[in-house]
This record gives C-alpha cells, sequence and structure tokens, in this order.
C-alpha cells in the first residue's frame, strides 16, 4: 500500500483572531499567525480524530470493514494512561482485528503514523489530531490551535514515491512536562531555528531528488518559510496562519494547503522535538478542501473553552 486515497480534515468551529488576543495582551507572541481555532470545550484529539476519519472514510472506495491498520499522532491525548486508539477505533465501528499504534510525545507524531501506516502495507487510515496548550501569556497559547486530518492508505491515488528520516539530538525545542497540560520550550530563537533547519535539512537531503514543494511542521506562520533555504527555495504550505499550531497536524494541513493548489509532488515533513524528521513525498493530488466556516469569540470565551479560567457551561 503505497498511495493516499483519500483525505479528510476537522476545524473547530470557534475562531479567534490575533487582534483580539493582542488586545488582552497589549502584544502577539506567534508570528504569521492572523487567526486561529479553538476546541470546544467537550472536544480532544479523540473526537477530532474521529471526525476527520469519517470524512477520509467517506471520500474513499474502502469501507470501515477494509481497514486493516489504523495509525494515530497527537500530542495531546486525553489521557496519560489508555489507548486512544482503541476509543477511536471502536467509534469509528473498524473490525476488532485492526491493528492500531499511537505515537504521542512530538509533533513528529503524525508524520510516524503515516510512516507507520505505508509500512503496514495494508488498507489503513492515519489521523493526526491536536490542541496544543500554553501559558496564555506566552507564544505557544498564543500560537496554539486545533484540528485534524486523515488519510487512507490504499493501492490507488496519489502516491508516495519517497521517503526519508533524519534524527539529530537537539534537546527542548519543545516539551511538555509529566503531569503538565502546558507546553513549553526554552525561547532559545537561534537554537531552535537550528534544530528546525538542521533536522528537516537533513531529512530532505536523503531523498531521491529535491522537493519542488514542502509541508512541513508549522508551530506558527513564520519558522516554516525557514525550511525552503534548506530545500532548495522549495514552494513551502502551511495553514498555520489560520488555524494556528495544529502541533502533530500541521504537515498534513500543510499538505492540504498544497493539494488545493493543486500542487504535486509535495514533500510532507514532520518535525519533532529531541530532535527527528521524516520526509514523505507524495505525487498526484487528491480533490479536499477545509470547512472554513467559523464563530468569532471573545477573549474572555477562549480562556473558558481552554480551561484557563472556570467553564461557561456549555459550548454547544
Amino acid at each position: 500500500m503505497s498511495a493516499i486515497e483519500s483525505a479528510g480534515t476537522y476545524v473547530p468551529r470557534y475562531r479567534i483572531t490575533a487582534d483580539t488576543i493582542a488586545e488582552a495582551w497589549n502584544g502577539f507572541h506567534a508570528r504569521g499567525v492572523h487567526e486561529k481555532r479553538v476546541a470546544a470545550g467537550d472536544e480532544d484529539a479523540v473526537t477530532m480524530a474521529v471526525e476527520a476519519a469519517k470524512d477520509a472514510l467517506a471520500a474513499s472506495a474502502h469501507g470501515r470493514e477494509d481497514i486493516e491498520t489504523l495509525a494515530l499522532g497527537t500530542t495531546t491525548p486525553p489521557v496519560e494512561e489508555g489507548d486512544i486508539g482503541v476509543q477511536v477505533a471502536e467509534i469509528l465501528g473498524l473490525d476488532s482485528s485492526t491493528e492500531v499504534v499511537v505515537h504521542s510525545q512530538s509533533t513528529r507524531a503524525g508524520t510516524r503514523a503515516l510512516v507507520a501506516a505505508l509500512r503496514a502495507d495494508t488498507p489503513g487510515l492515519v489521523v493526526a489530531a491536536d490542541c496544543p496548550l500554553g501559558e496564555p501569556d506566552d507564544a505557544v497559547d498564543h500560537a496554539a490551535g486545533a484540528g485534524a486530518v486523515a488519510l487512507l492508505v490504499g493501492d490507488d491515488g496519489a502516491q508516495v514515491v519517497d521517503t526519508a528520516t533524519y534524527t539529530s539530538e537537539y534537546p527542548g525545542t519543545r516539551f511538555r512536562r509529566r503531569g503538565s497540560e502546558t507546553t513549553e520550550k526554552y525561547d532559545a530563537t537561534a537554537y531552535e531555528r537550528d534544530a528546525y533547519t538542521t533536522v528537516i535539512g537533513g531529512a530532505v537531503e536523503k531523498l531521491a531528488e529535491s522537493p519542488a514543494a514542502i509541508a512541513p511542521t508549522a508551530p506558527d506562520g513564520s519558522i516554516p518559510s525557514r525550511a525552503a533555504s534548506v530545500a532548495d527555495g522549495a514552494t513551502v504550505y502551511q495553514y498555520a496562519d489560520e488555524l494556528g499550531d495544529t502541533g502533530a497536524a500541521s504537515p498534513l494541513f500543510g499538505l492540504i494547503s498544497a493539494w488545493e493548489n493543486n500542487e504535486s509532488p509535495v514533500t510532507v515533513i514532520g518535525f519533532g522535538d529531541g530532535a527527528g524528521a521524516d520526509a514523505v513525498t507524495i505525487e498526484g493530488s487528491l480533490p479536499v478542501e477545509i470547512d472554513r466556516a467559523a464563530t468569532d469569540i471573545s477573549y474572555a470565551e477562549y480562556l473558558r473553552k481552554r480551561g484557563h479560567i472556570l467553564p461557561d457551561g456549555g459550548d454547544e
């Protein structure tokens, strides 16, 4: 199985603009992010993964009974211990013999899940879903968005023509301590940029051909452009400017952006703290669009939905 047969997406309906957050803090610390999506109080990585997977299944020739592998990637599982992959499989109605694997602990988890599904060589679902959280006054939270992308791996469709992996130790660029809900980073800008470009560049160099278009992990709307410098000036696609930082799902959202522009081939590059990167080159494109319907919210509503202050009694 070396093709992407169909794709699905899910983005929460709530939206907040950079200007709204800037008014509350006399500044906005997420470069290149103009607005972002906000998960409702009853939404998490599992519920978003399910919705994106339903979308991908609806666009596929394969039914639920055909799926033999489910690979899920997230940095924000709703529980610290517990197999959320099994939860997703059960909600989707997949067969009890489905091989389920969950990748976490790194924003690279989305492409790790994709590589795992490709290696399984069976009809499979790949889902990356994330809703990172930071402290209200820091760059992580200002960038933090939410969303999910699902890809159905099969024999037909957009062909996966090359993959590469690269690792090099760069600890601390992004991490979440055990027992904490908030993601942190050292704010060592030069170090973070060096980790990002060096590791992504290492993965790109291992590809058989230099990519013309890339969809890298996008922790904000600015740093992805730096990946072009280590990819021979490739066109960069990302969705962080509209959705915010979608963590493990962000490179797959970049792929969706490229496909919306009929771009082919596209190299999806997942980067994660540690550091490591996966590069997956896909030739061909699929007809998929993100639902842009949105409800704008105030900063007070944002704080409630993010759990920074007491709930407002519901997110209906």
